[in-house]
């Protein structure tokens, strides 16, 4: 299978994650290409596209939504996946509404007609000292309301980065594949559990 890995990175953890996404993939044998958003890759004649990105102002990083908005006439064509770096992975409900976590991806999700078949959260990195001054002031703020310090951290799991290509391999031949524009109403009787048993009765 011929993979394109596109990612935009801040501070260089998504770019660590893409170039471990990218050996686990070559390890099963796939062919992989990764590009930063600044090379302005072509989706086309991929068989899967994982997008990655860091969280910030509450979503993927515009410089991969705006990626996203040049091709995606393209990307409509081409079974998608995607991580997101973030330190906070749980969510909360804050006055009524869904912040943080999944909904993070929320923005990416709403941008396509058919949407990511798989998409997941990946542990980040902070350290106040590699960032700007606007981004230590805006995440001290944003800290001070979480009522936690800002100080150097990581969540970063390589375990986590290995599930999110097991799954994603996974999940494309059980039905991503048909995530793309015209074959998309092929997964409309998939049965997520009946796959799941099959798979237990596969590995004894």
């Amino acid at each position: 299978m011929r993979i394109l890995i596109v990612y935009t990175t801040r501070y260089g953890t998504t770019e660590k994650v893409a170039g471990l996404v990218k050996n686990l993939f070559e390890e099963r044998n796939h062919e992989v290409k990764v590009a930063h958003v600044e090379e302005n890759p072509s989706p086309v004649n991929y068989d899967l596209v994982v997008m990655g990105a860091p969280v910030y102002r509450d979503g993927p990083h515009w410089d991969l939504m705006e990626w996203i908005e040049r091709h995606k006439g393209e990307l409509e064509d081409v079974p998608k996946a995607f991580f997101l770096v973030a330190m906070h992975l749980a969510g909360s409900v804050f006055m009524g509404k869904l912040h943080g976590g999944i909904a993070y991806a929320q923005p990416l999700i709403e941008a396509f007609e058919v949407p990511p078949f798989y998409g997941t959260l990946i542990g980040g990195e902070i350290d106040p000292e590699k960032m700007s001054d606007e981004d230590r002031r805006k995440m001290r703020r944003f800290y001070a309301v979480l009522g936690e310090k800002l100080e150097k951290k990581s969540l970063f799991s390589e375990k986590d980065v290995e599930a999110f290509v097991r799954r994603t391999l996974l999940y494309y031949d059980w039905f991503g594949r048909h995530f793309r524009r015209g074959e998309v109403e092929k997964t409309k009787n998939f049965d997520f559990m009946e796959k799941v048993r099959e798979l237990e009765r596969t590995l004894g």
